[in-house]
């Protein structure tokens, strides 16, 4: 238990936290067993690309060098939801200010992505999707963070347009493709982890974005979702665009008895594979899932 109750929004010092918490006065994660907590610390200047989507918080794990590793402080968040640590958030804006924005839970699963190290070399981290418990409490957007989702919206705006052509269908859901595949909406989903979900290509170029719940199917905010995306090869995104594919909420791919054992082979999928997905691609998954061809 705190030693006192933090109010939202509330403003402290490095000594002060370490006082209530009763944990040390270093580093982004810090573990305190005798408050049975875990104080999170998202420093905007300092090394990790941490960012938020749709008052979602994905933040990066503990380890400055090398591939990070789910053990330690980073364990202890991705079990928060079973081992009933109270998992308390900060943000800094200001050198020495630390803002408190309340308590937070995990929003999905965790997962890896590729980031910079403190030495500039690439590296696997670990991401938490994190969603704040009280309703009225915020996050701060950065610039860019706001920049990103005006870009997306117009990007979007402009690709409804195509809708009204006065062309075919098919030549219709192409072109609409096409800009998706070419803009922010890739970008973005390359900023979460930039390789194909199901083989591991990682040369963007043949990276293709694909809403997992069709563009023609989806409401306007569904569009706009990040997590309604998902990165595959040319190969890999054929075969799921025309539903010869598709993934359970576990991850696990389920193909199509349509395909023979010979195309399977050379298509390079088996039932051995799979891939991660958070929570909410899950939900968007489902109905892919249910019309597998």
């Amino acid at each position: 238990m705190l030693k006192r109750k933090l109010e939202i929004n509330e403003v402290l010092n490095n000594q002060q936290i370490r006082e209530i918490f009763l944990c040390s006065s270093q580093g982004g994660m810090r573990k305190s067993n005798r408050t049975n907590s875990l104080t999170l610390i998202s420093d905007k200047t300092k090394l990790y690309d941490d960012r938020i989507i749709e008052d979602i918080y994905h933040y990066s794990g503990m380890g400055q060098s090398g591939d990070q590793k789910m053990r330690g402080q980073n364990l202890t968040l991705a079990e928060s939801n079973q081992n009933e640590v109270e998992i308390h958030f900060f943000e800094v804006l200001k050198p020495k200010e630390y803002t408190y924005r309340g308590q937070v839970q995990l929003a999905g699963e965790p997962y890896q992505e590729q980031q910079k190290d403190r030495d500039g070399n690439q590296r696997m981290v670990w991401v938490f999707p994190l969603r704040l418990l009280n309703s009225k409490a915020k996050f701060t957007k950065t610039s860019s963070t706001e920049g990103d989702e005006k870009e997306l919206k117009e990007e979007f705006l402009s690709i409804q347009q195509v809708e009204t052509l006065p062309i075919e269908q098919t030549e219709k859901e192409r072109l609409m493709k096409a800009r998706i595949g070419q803009g922010k909406f890739k970008k973005m989903l390359i900023q979460r982890e930039c390789k194909c979900a199901l083989c591991g290509v990682t040369d963007e170029r043949m990276l293709i974005a694909s809403h997992i719940k069709p563009w023609k199917f989806a409401t306007n905010e569904e569009r706009l979702d990040v997590h309604n995306g998902l990165l595959l090869c040319p190969n890999h995104d054929n075969l799921f665009d025309k539903r010869l594919i598709s993934f359970n909420r576990n991850g696990e791919i389920v193909i199509s008895p349509t395909i023979s054992i010979t195309d399977r082979t050379f298509m390079n999928v088996n039932e051995r594979r799979r891939i991660v997905l958070t929570e909410k691609q899950g939900s968007y998954m489902e109905s892919h899932y249910k019309n597998l061809l």
